[in-house]
């Protein structure tokens, strides 16, 4: 074999499980979302992926391990997306788009923007073992929030008085508790929830 023809070989391989890999964590977010974790098993994410259900314990060895996989996935997806969403955007403005993209999140076709509500239900219903990397996605979530009004706060277009550690939990909270509704009414995903949400974040925070 060449080593043109070997590169060509090992350039399709990892396309191949670069392929197989997104198949099985599309599969395994809808499955989680519709039915819940406890409720999902390797064997059925394998089938709705089209594959076996070895496959999916040889790539990812358990269901915490690709529930972990997933909350990774998530958090890269958001973090894409916002930092693109914002741009050069900076103080209130840049808080105001950030949540925006969160409610768009959870309210597209992709399961994987909903896939870390649910996992987060149900670490707080009864599932210790997944605490350690929901907690850890919160952490990221609110420190990112906290900068955003910390950098808004300095260019003044959040009032000086506002704890943006303390706002930060308010306002993911806001956020999560919006999402989790409209998970249960997606019918309730109007313009008039989303504009309501973020004019009461303009009210909270604007100086």
């Amino acid at each position: 074999m060449t080593t043109a023809t070997s590169t060509r070989s090992r350039r399709t391989q990892a396309e191949r499980r670069a392929e197989s890999d997104a198949r099985l964590l599309r599969a395994a977010a809808e499955l989680i979302v519709e039915r819940g974790i406890e409720g999902t098993s390797l064997a059925e994410i394998g089938r709705r992926a089209g594959y076996s259900h070895g496959l999916v314990h040889h790539r990812f060895g358990s269901k915490e391990a690709l529930v972990e996989r997933l909350n990774a996935e998530a958090v890269r997806m958001f973090t894409d997306i916002t930092v693109a969403a914002i741009g050069s955007t900076r103080g209130l403005p840049a808080l105001r788009i950030v949540a925006d993209a969160y409610l768009d999140l959870v309210q597209a076709p992709d399961p994987l923007g909903r896939v870390h509500l649910v996992v987060w239900t149900e670490a707080v219903a009864r599932a210790s073992e997944r605490r350690s990397y929901r907690v850890a996605w919160d952490r990221y979530f609110r420190s990112a929030f906290a900068q955003l009004i910390d950098d808004a706060r300095r260019d003044g277009t959040v009032r000086a008085d506002v704890d943006p550690d303390a706002m930060a939990m308010v306002l993911v909270g806001m956020l999560r508790g919006v999402a989790l509704q409209l998970m249960l009414e997606p019918e309730q995903a109007t313009s008039s929830t989303r504009d309501a949400v973020l004019d009461h974040l303009t009210r909270m925070l604007a100086a």
